[in-house]
């Protein structure tokens, strides 16, 4: 596998680990929120300002559908962010966005990876790779916590 997947698929197992965190360990939900709230829109943006840019003309209804599920990240992410820890409505909230952000990630694992080994060339998916490490750090520093 190419690079910059690798690289993607590094950070679904880093986001699905602090999802695992929060829900199993109460006393370190106030440090992982915070991580997940820098983690998740970087990576996010990190994508589609890499890979998905490269694919857009390629292959465009899959990235607009790869685009609206990242919509829908945002707006459950914004939700949750909203509701207090210690609220009854937080680990229900927290479930729920993971499981959009899950059912994003198969699609993304599954089906985008695919095209963009069909459609990129070796060589661009591994120049993507500098670029998308340096587009998630830039996000994450513009991201208030």
């Amino acid at each position: 596998m190419p690079q910059i997947l690798e690289l993607i698929q590094d950070d679904h197992e880093l986001i699905r680990n602090l999802f695992d965190e929060l829900e199993s360990n109460p006393d370190t939900r106030d440090v992982r929120c915070i991580t997940l709230r820098r983690e998740l829109p970087g990576h996010m943006y990190a994508e589609e300002a890499t890979l998905y840019a490269r694919l857009r003309d390629l292959v465009p209804e899959e990235i607009h559908r790869s685009l609206e599920e990242h919509d829908e990240v945002r707006k459950n992410l914004a939700r949750f962010e909203r509701i207090p820890l210690r609220d009854d409505a937080w680990i229900p909230a927290l479930r729920e966005l993971r499981e959009v952000v899950e059912a994003h990630f198969a699609t993304e694992e599954g089906h985008v990876f695919t095209l963009a080994e069909r459609h990129l060339s070796r060589d661009t998916l591994f120049e993507l790779t500098e670029t998308f490490e340096r587009e998630k750090v830039e996000a994450a520093q513009q991201i208030a916590v």
